[in-house]
């Protein structure tokens, strides 16, 4: 008897004596199970499906005490259960899970009948065999770094092209299946230029291809195809998918916003080659580089163009968290294939995800001073920055060199001006300034002592009390300062009429007399403007804030406004006097705030205002009280305001406070004025006396105009920009924007990798934390992505899930090779996707071979070349080249191609059809609309890009045909084509040509025969039946030539469109 059967005589002896009997179908299992069972391979799968979603990383939802998920927990005592453990390593007996798994008692056998799960009698047998052999637990897969292996050996070293080959070989040559023999020629091109390009090759492609006998023919083409303009497309409508790139905002309004700017550095960064690591860094944290460059900020535009709500009535908060957590879910998706928002109402329920991990992460993207309400115009979200190119930038530069010259020259007039005010000031001129009841620049007053509110220097501007809901309310008049005032309801204000319409290049200042009750620590006191009270507003306004005066001035605050807080409440429950200024710099330092005749201390916490405060349409005016959707100042008083066109000096804004102090100062002689004093005189002086002052003004108000005006064109876009103080970070207790538990910090989830101390806590060091060497997920989850682009399935079949829910890979050491292969390339995206399609595996017939029928149904050994549908958009981009239609201009905003009309009208959007070229640009830049995408994309499977898709789902349905045959595009393609048929000298050769241009190859002699019967059958169906022509020759802007025989024109167009519904060009082989 030699060792072998030996041991296995000794093992039997012990295994019958020592186990428990098993029931006999698990025994059975058993007997056929490998000679070791592997966690990750065999054992985990099946916790993961079965075991933890009671057992699980999620603790708050464990029963009975128990997790299963690591061997600490797993090997505990239960505590339901004193003195018995879930799992005694190597012994069956001892262990409460074995007993468990194979009892048939329904209220002590595990799964639990409530959890509607059941384990086969294989699983059962594994899970035995793997306590017996030890419980060995190891670290889940895709989170242990890639290992370096040597190559494997191969029988057949002349089939192998370049190491990927070795490793899917070696697995054939182990199951005994020979790989497939390479595609011939033409499908291979085909193949190539569609994974490459999306685009078929033209047919004197073929033809130049077939005829090069070289031996890097083939080669040569996939460098041609890798310089392509088009290949940055190809590429780019992958990572649209991941991005959630859309058109629209999304939500009920779903209104346009234009994001193309994005798209177009995406189909950039790939053409260029741009390494993936700086893919990744420039997306993530392109705004914490040094000196960001305008493309490494439009690619933070991937943090931003997530769905973002503009509706009436929403919480603001709840949605500026909900973007948050949209970009900490995303980047997990992206670059990690992990699904994080599993971990956002409760630790991750199959993957060592904790809630407090989730929200670690999320304070990486939590720094943005953002609107989770966006603004109902079309302002665009802020943060922004203005898309300037260089001759933009040049004309900008010098239209604000003007504005400068002309604001230096106002300072030399004002110098110029020195010797006529100390005559004025010497004759006591300004003596007479005291006999005004008010400021000369006065140009609205409201005294409220009348029946009808209305500005008493211009009668015509009448105002109203009102709120959201009811107009012309009745004021409630009190005692007023002087005569009558009205005293606010918190939820109405005065509308006065229009008056205190300024832009942001005009100095200005507004006046009033207020009582504010001690109980109101917010709400607004007047304004101008309208949008969401904290984010998105236009216009001016003076405010109450957290008991502090808040002035702003804004295009779309906080982001492009000026914001200043004083540092002092005012005081309640009595008459004061506010008085704002501004004296049209766009400047902080030249906004104010006056109480009772002193200037206020001020914060200013945002100084960037650099478009107007002005509306496009109707200007709301100046309103006292309530803001629209905001908070007023319920039970306050208000008399007497005043709007003034010019920043007025301090003298005046005493004059309107304190009158007998007013009067004083004039009454001091030249020498007795102090030095502020005089100081103000003189801003007096150039205001209202100097002609000189006042027409250079004027020209300085027109050049800031000018260049504003110029700003205010320039569209912008979306980008990241961190906070300058740090917005705190919680755990949301079940997720719930208001239910705040502990404060967290920056940080990455330790059973992925460890964050390395030296790194920044913010986005900048996540994304370096993403391209650490050390890091498990990032190479193998792009490279597998690239995998999954060629072959339609990725090594790992779930390439959204690398986690414990994911699937194992078919190829572990062929996917960890490529992810060292990839990052020690410096992250060479071309250069990886060259290697790929260079080997034998990617050069396969994809032909199905009938032995592998039940061997390997899946293709999951590799033994074909990939056969996948096309993508939506390549199946309408294919018809139109075919058809030479197809725009091929690289990049730009999105268009409005055929449509069905009134799709738009269930949100109240507008669907203008483009008309010329733009409707035959590539399907990618076809608009986005998240709540109504294209109907032809939709049915061929794209999805609706509300969220991150990594991989689309493949669907077969009637529909699909039913749109090739009618959606206008694919009918106008099969006309044009049509028509082209007529120049060919025999009508097989016609149909052979264009079966090339659709499919890449010529038809056998059995589809050519099939052709010219359905050609020759429509043709007399048209003769016999002239009305039909009209579906097919009236589809499109395209017009035939009116010297055809339309008869052979619709019936060429209709073999055209069958060739346009077959397998041959809907697949690529």
């Amino acid at each position: 008897m030699n060792l072998r059967l030996l041991s296995f005589f000794c093992f039997t002896v012990l295994f019958y004596s020592c186990s428990p009997d098993l029931p006999e179908e698990v025994q059975a299992a058993y007997e056929e199970l490998p000679e070791s069972v592997d966690f990750n391979i065999h054992v985990k799968p099946i916790l993961s499906d079965k075991c933890f979603a009671c057992h699980g990383p999620d603790l708050a939802a464990q029963k009975a005490g128990l997790s299963l998920h690591t061997p600490e927990m797993a090997f505990a005592s239960l505590k339901d259960s004193p003195g018995k453990v879930a799992i005694k390593a190597g012994s069956l007996r001892n262990s409460e899970l074995f007993h468990r798994i194979i009892s048939e008692d329904p209220e002590y056998s595990m799964p639990s009948k409530e959890s509607n799960l059941a384990l086969t009698t294989r699983e059962k047998a594994i899970l035995i065999k793997w306590i017996e052999d030890g419980a060995e637990y190891k670290k889940h897969w895709a989170f242990i770094p890639p290992q370096k292996t040597e190559f494997p050996k191969v029988k057949d070293n002349s089939w192998t092209k370049n190491p990927i080959d070795n490793y899917v070989l070696s697995k054939l040559e182990q199951e005994g299946i020979k790989p497939s023999p390479e595609a011939d020629k033409e499908t291979l091109l085909r193949r190539l230029s569609l994974d490459l390009t999306g685009l078929n090759p033209s047919v004197a492609e073929i033809n130049a291809f077939l005829a090069d006998q070289s031996e890097d023919a083939y080669e040569k083409q996939v460098d041609r195809l890798l310089n392509s303009v088009h290949y940055g497309e190809k590429m780019a409508m992958h990572w649209m998918d991941i991005a959630r790139f859309a058109d629209t905002h999304g939500y009920t309004v779903d209104r346009y916003r234009d994001a193309s700017p994005y798209r177009d550095w995406v189909i950039q960064a790939f053409n260029q080659n741009l390494s993936y690591d700086q893919f990744i860094t420039h997306q993530l944290a392109g705004d914490l580089l040094p000196n960001p460059t305008k493309d490494q900020l439009i690619a933070t535009a991937f943090n931003r163009i997530h769905p973002q709500n503009m509706e009436g009535g929403i919480v603001e908060e709840e949605f500026r968290v909900e973007y948050v957590l949209d970009r900490t879910s995303t980047m997990g998706q992206a670059f990690m294939a992990l699904t994080l928002g599993c971990a956002r109402c409760h630790d991750h329920k199959f993957d060592p995800i904790s809630q407090k991990n989730f929200f670690e992460m999320s304070s990486f993207f939590n720094q943005v001073d953002e609107a989770g309400q966006i603004s109902w115009d079309d302002a665009m979200p802020a943060p922004t920055m203005l898309l300037t190119d260089q001759e933009k930038d040049k004309m900008l530069a010098y239209l604000l060199s003007q504005k400068n010259q002309e604001e230096e020259e106002l300072k030399k007039v004002s110098e110029q001006e020195e010797g006529t005010f100390q005559t004025w000031l010497a004759s006591n001129a300004y003596d007479k300034e005291a006999v005004r009841e008010f400021p000369a620049s006065r140009v609205a007053f409201y005294s409220f002592d009348h029946s009808a509110i209305q500005n008493q220097l211009n009668p015509s501007q009448k105002g109203t009390m009102e709120s959201s809901e009811v107009k012309n309310q009745t004021p409630t008049y009190v005692d007023g300062r002087s005569r009558k005032g009205i005293k606010l309801n918190g939820d109405s204000w005065l509308n006065l009429g229009g008056s205190g319409v300024f832009s942001k290049s005009e100095p200005f200042s507004v006046s009033a007399w207020i009582s504010v009750p001690k109980a109101l620590s917010d709400g607004a006191i007047f304004h101008s403007g309208s949008g969401a009270v904290l984010y998105n507003w236009r216009g001016y306004h003076l405010s109450l804030k957290n008991n502090r005066l808040e002035l702003l001035m804004a295009h779309t605050a906080p982001f492009n406004a000026i914001t200043k807080v004083t540092e002092q409440d005012i005081p309640r429950d009595q008459w004061i006097n506010l008085v704002m200024t501004y004296d049209g710099s766009s400047k902080a330092k030249g906004l104010k705030v006056f109480l009772n005749g002193q200037e206020m201390a001020t914060q200013t916490t945002h100084d960037n205002l650099y478009k107007d405060i002005l509306f496009k349409g109707g200007q709301p005016g100046l309103q006292v009280g309530a803001v629209w959707r905001g908070k007023g100042l319920k039970g306050a008083l208000v008399d007497e305001v005043s709007v003034y066109d010019k920043e007025i000096s301090l003298l005046e804004v005493l004059q309107i406070a304190k009158p007998a102090e007013f009067k004083t100062t004039l009454a001091k002689s030249k020498n007795q004025l102090s030095n502020q004093e005089k100081q103000s005189l003189k801003k007096l002086y150039l205001n209202n006396h100097s002609a000189a002052y006042r027409e250079k003004l004027k020209e300085v108000i027109v050049q800031r105009k000018t260049y504003s005006d110029s700003v205010e064109r320039i569209p912008e876009m979306m980008i990241m920009q961190e906070m300058a103080k740090k917005r705190p970070t919680y755990i949301l207790t079940r997720g719930e924007y208001n239910q705040h538990g502990e404060e967290v910090f920056p940080n990455t989830p330790e059973s992925v990798l460890p964050m390395p101390e030296d790194l920044p806590k913010n986005r900048l060091g996540l994304a370096q934390w993403l391209i650490d060497p050390q890091n498990p997920l990032t190479a193998r989850v792009a490279v597998n992505r690239f995998w999954q682009n060629f072959f339609g399935k990725g090594l790992v079949a779930t390439s959204e899930d690398f986690g414990n829910q994911g699937k194992l890979p078919s190829h572990p050491e062929l996917l960890d090779w490529l992810a060292l292969e990839f990052q020690s390339s410096g992250w060479d995206v071309k250069a990886m996707q060259r290697l790929i399609v260079n080997s034998a595996s990617y050069r396969q017939a994809s032909k199905r071979r009938p032995e592998l029928e039940e061997k390997d149904p899946d293709n999951y050994l590799l033994a074909n070349g990939p056969s996948v549908r096309l993508m939506a958009e390549l199946i309408r981009d294919n018809a139109l080249f075919a058809a030479g239609l197809l725009n091929p201009v690289i990049g730009g905003k999105s268009v409005f191609p055929y449509q069905p009309e009134g799709l738009w009208r269930v949100n109240g959007g507008n669907y203008a059809q483009d008309t010329g070229e733009n409707l035959y640009r590539r399907s990618m830049y076809t608009v986005w609309k998240r709540s109504v995408h294209h109907p032809t994309l939709a049915i061929f499977d794209a999805p609706d890009h509300s969220f991150s898709v990594s991989k689309r789902q493949e669907t077969n349905t009637p529909l699909q045909a039913l749109v090739l045959m009618n959606d206008p595009t694919f009918v106008e393609a099969s006309k044009v084509l049509g028509e082209k048929m007529l120049a060919y000298p025999k009508i097989s050769k016609s149909i052979e040509d264009t079966f090339r241009r659709l499919t890449g190859r010529k038809p056998n002699p059995k589809e050519l025969e099939i052709l010219l019967e359905l050609r020759e059958n429509e043709y007399r169906k048209f003769k016999s039946d002239p009305t039909k022509l009209k579906g097919w020759l009236a589809a499109g802007e395209y017009q035939i030539s009116p010297h055809l025989d339309i008869f052979q024109v619709a019936a060429n167009a209709v073999t055209a469109s069958a060739i346009l519904n077959s397998d041959a060009f809907l697949t690529k082989r």
